[in-house]
C-alpha cells in the first residue's frame, strides 16, 4: 500500500497545483488583467496537469517474471492473478495498461499483419477502429482474466510469412536442424488495455514489452515509448543469470536510452525464491543471492544499489494471503519505496519545475507589478501627509513633476508601440522559421525520395537527408528565437533605464536543448538500423519503419518547438503591459488628487482617506498572489504532503 499511497499523495499535489492556476486564472478575470494570450496558456498547463501520466516500463526476455512482477505490484489486491503469466503462457505483445475516463474499461488488439503498414503505433491509436475491441467488466475478476488470455495468443504462419514479420531468422534455429515449415507467432502486435483500478485512475501507465523480437522489430518501442517512461525496469531471472539475449537487450535497447535525465533505470532480479533451500542456511542462501547481485552489477555495470533481488510470485502470495513474513522474505517492498521515493519524487520536481518556468513566472510578474503598485500608491499617501496646504507653491511644484511624468508616460507608450511593432515582425519571422507546415513539407519530400529507393543504402540516404534539413531548420529557429530574445531583454532594459519603470526579468526561452535531442534520436536511429537484433526483420523493412518512428518522433518535436515559441510570444510582453497600464492608472490619480487640493485645501484628508482606502484592496491583492504562489513554488504544497503522508509513515 506505501506506493498506492504514495502516488494518491501525488495526485493530490497535483490537484493542489491544478486549483492554484485555475486561482490565478480567476484572480486576472476579476481584476480585469486577463488576456486570450494568457488564459489559453493557462489553460493548456491546467490540461497539461490534468493529463499527466507516469509510465513505468518493464523490459525483459520471456519467462523472467516480468507480467507476474506487474500483477505483484499493482493488481494484488483483486486476490487473483490477474493478468496471465502462468507457466508457458507468457504475455506476446506489448501491452499498455492505463485507465482512460472518458472510454471506459476495454482492451484493444491490434493485428500482428501492421508490422508490414507504414504507420506508426502512435498513429494507429488515433484509429480505434483498426483495433479488435473487447469490452471489460471492471467488477468482474473473472470476465478481465478471461479477456486478458488474449494477450498470450499465437497462431502458425509459414516461415516465409515469420520472415517478413520479423518474428523469424535463421540464427533461432540449431545449426544441425532444418528450417521448420511454419513458426508459431504472436497474434497481436499491441495491446492496450484500460480499467479503473485506483493506482491506473491517479494517472499510473504501465507498459510491458515481451521479449527481444519485439524490441528488434519495433523501433518506436525503443525511440519513443521506452525514452518517454519515467522509469524502466530491467527483469531478470535469478536462475538464469545475465543470458546473451538478456544482453543483447539491454545493450542495444535499454541502457541508452535517451532522455536519462528524465527517467530511472533500474534492475529487478526476479525468481530468488529458486535460489531458497530448506538444507542451506539463511545466511548461505543470502550469500548466494549477494554473490548474483555482484555479478549482475559486474556484467551490465550498474550499481548495486539499483538491482533489486526478490520474488515477485511469493510476493504476490503474501498480499493475496497477508502473509507479512512471506512478504519480508520476497523482498519486494525495497522495489516499492523505490518507485514511491525516487521516480515519484523526481517525476514531481521535473513537474515543479515547468510549473514555476511557466504559469509560476506570470505569477511572480504580476506580484511585482501588484508590489510596484502598491510603493507608488504609499509614496502619494505620504507625499500628501507631508503637504503644506498653505504652501501653494510646494502644490503647483508636484503639479509640474507629475505632469512631467505624464509627458514621459506618453513618450514611453510611444516606444512601446514601436518597440512592439518590431517585436511582432521579430516574432513572426521565428513562427515562419519553425512552422509545422514547412516542417511537414520536407518530411514529405524526403518520404517520396525514400519510396522511390528499393536499396537499403538509398533508404538509409533518404533517413540522412532529411535529418540534416529538419536539423537546418531547428538550427535556424535557434538563431532567431535567440535574437528574439535579446530584442526582448533590451526592450524591458530600456524602459527600467531609460523611463523609471520597476525592473523584471522577461520570461527567458530557448531551443538549444531541442537540437541535442534532434542528434541524439539520428543517432539512436542509426544504432537501433545497425543492432544485431534489427535482423530479426528484412534490412529494408527495418529501414522503413525505422525512418517512419524517426521521423515521426522529431515532426512531434519540432511542432512542440512551435507550440512552446508561439506561447511565449504571446506572453512575454505581458508584463511590461501591465505594468505601463499601472504606471498610467498612477499618473492619473496623482494628478486628480492634486488638482483636487489645490482647488479646496479642506479636502485633502479626503484624498489622503480615498488613497487609504485604494491601497487596502492593493494589499489584498498581493497576499492573494502570495498565496497562490507559495503553491506553484511548493511551499504550501510541501506542507499538503507532509499531512498526505503522515498516516503512511505510521503504517510502515
Amino acid at each position: 500500500m506505501h506506493f498506492q499511497q504514495q502516488l494518491q499523495a501525488y495526485g493530490q499535489w497535483k490537484n493542489r497545483l491544478v486549483e492554484a492556476i485555475e486561482q490565478y486564472h480567476a484572480w486576472l478575470k476579476k481584476y480585469d488583467l486577463n488576456t486570450s494570450e494568457v488564459e489559453e496558456l493557462i489553460l493548456g498547463m491546467r490540461r497539461n496537469l490534468n493529463s499527466e501520466q507516469m509510465t513505468i516500463a518493464f523490459v525483459a526476455e520471456f519467462s523472467r517474471g516480468k507480467t507476474e512482477l506487474i500483477n505483484s505490484l499493482f493488481f494484488a489486491e483483486t486476490g487473483v492473478r490477474l493478468l496471465p503469466s502462468t507457466p508457458g503462457r507468457t504475455t506476446m505483445c506489448p501491452t499498455e495498461i492505463f485507465c482512460d475516463k472518458d472510454n471506459g474499461s476495454y482492451i484493444r488488439l491490434l493485428k500482428i499483419e501492421t508490422r508490414l503498414e507504414d504507420i506508426s503505433l502512435s498513429e494507429y491509436k488515433d484509429r480505434p477502429d483498426q483495433w479488435m475491441h473487447i469490452e471489460l467488466d471492471p467488477d468482474s475478476s473473472i470476465q478481465m482474466q478471461e479477456a486478458f488470455q488474449e494477450l498470450v495468443a499465437v497462431k502458425r504462419v509459414s516461415l516465409e510469412e515469420a520472415k517478413r514479420l520479423g518474428l523469424y531468422h535463421e540464427d533461432m534455429n540449431h545449426a544441425e536442424d532444418l528450417p521448420p515449415e511454419s513458426v508459431e507467432i504472436p497474434c497481436w502486435r499491441h495491446a492496450l488495455i484500460s480499467f479503473p483500478h485506483p493506482l491506473l485512475q491517479e494517472g499510473l501507465v504501465i507498459l510491458d514489452t515481451p521479449g527481444l523480437n519485439a524490441l528488434g522489430s519495433e523501433p518506436e518501442l525503443t525511440l519513443s515509448m521506452l525514452p518517454s517512461a519515467q522509469a524502466v525496469l530491467f527483469v531478470l531471472a535469478a536462475d538464469t543469470g545475465v543470458t546473451k539475449s538478456d544482453m543483447d537487450m539491454w545493450q542495444n535497447h535499454v541502457c541508452n536510452l535517451d532522455g536519462a535525465q528524465q527517467r530511472h533505470l533500474a534492475v529487478v532480479m526476479n525468481k530468488i525464491d529458486t535460489l531458497w533451500d530448506d538444507l542451506q542456511s539463511d545466511a548461505s542462501i543470502e550469500q548466494s543471492i549477494h554473490s548474483q547481485v555482484k555479478e549482475t552489477s559486474r556484467i551490465l555495470n550498474v550499481e548495486e544499489a539499483l538491482i533489486f533481488p526478490l520474488s515477485a510470485k511469493q510476493a504476490l502470495l503474501a498480499k493475496v494471503k497477508k502473509d507479512q513474513a512471506l512478504l519480508e522474505k520476497s523482498r519486494m517492498t525495497r522495489l516499492e519505496d523505490y518507485l514511491a521515493q525516487d521516480v515519484l519524487q523526481s517525476r514531481r520536481e521535473i513537474l515543479q519545475r515547468a510549473i514555476t518556468q511557466g504559469v509560476g513566472h506570470l505569477v511572480t510578474e504580476s506580484l511585482e507589478v501588484v508590489s510596484s503598485e502598491t510603493e507608488q500608491l504609499r509614496k502619494q499617501l505620504d507625499e500628501l501627509r507631508n503637504l503644506d496646504t498653505q504652501n501653494e507653491d510646494m502644490t503647483l511644484q508636484l503639479m509640474d513633476e507629475t505632469r512631467t511624468h505624464q509627458s514621459g508616460y506618453l513618450q514611453s507608450v510611444d516606444h512601446f508601440q514601436a518597440s512592439r511593432r518590431v517585436f511582432s515582425m521579430q516574432v513572426k519571422r521565428m513562427l515562419d522559421v519553425l512552422a509545422p507546415k514547412r516542417v511537414d513539407q520536407v518530411i514529405k519530400d524526403h518520404t517520396r525520395s525514400m519510396e522511390a529507393s528499393f536499396t537499403t543504402y538509398g533508404m538509409k540516404q533518404a533517413m540522412k537527408n532529411v535529418f540534416d534539413d529538419l536539423a537546418a531548420i531547428l538550427h535556424e529557429g535557434i538563431q532567431v528565437a535567440e535574437d528574439t530574445q535579446k530584442l526582448v531583454n533590451d526592450i524591458y532594459r530600456r524602459f527600467a533605464e531609460e523611463h523609471g519603470y520597476s525592473k523584471i526579468t522577461p520570461p527567458e526561452y530557448s531551443i538549444r536543448k531541442y537540437q541535442v535531442v534532434l542528434e541524439d534520436l539520428f543517432q539512436e536511429g542509426e544504432s537501433f538500423r545497425t543492432s544485431m537484433s534489427s535482423t530479426l526483420m528484412e534490412q529494408h523493412l527495418v529501414i522503413q519503419k525505422l525512418y517512419v518512428t524517426v521521423l515521426s518522433k522529431a515532426r512531434k518535436m519540432l511542432h512542440q518547438v512551435h507550440r512552446e515559441a508561439s506561447d511565449w510570444s504571446a506572453v512575454v510582453m505581458s508584463p511590461l503591459v501591465q505594468q505601463i497600464k499601472e504606471h498610467k492608472k498612477t499618473i492619473e490619480q496623482r494628478l486628480s488628487v492634486l488638482r483636487k487640493v489645490n482647488q479646496s485645501k479642506e479636502s485633502l484628508d479626503q484624498e489622503i482617506e480615498k488613497l487609504e482606502q485604494a491601497l487596502m484592496p492593493l494589499l489584498v491583492q498581493k497576499r492573494e498572489l502570495e498565496a497562490i504562489l507559495a503553491i506553484i513554488t511548493g511551499g504550501e504544497g510541501e506542507q499538503m504532503e507532509m499531512e498526505v503522508e503522515q498516516p503512511v509513515a505510521a503504517c510502515s
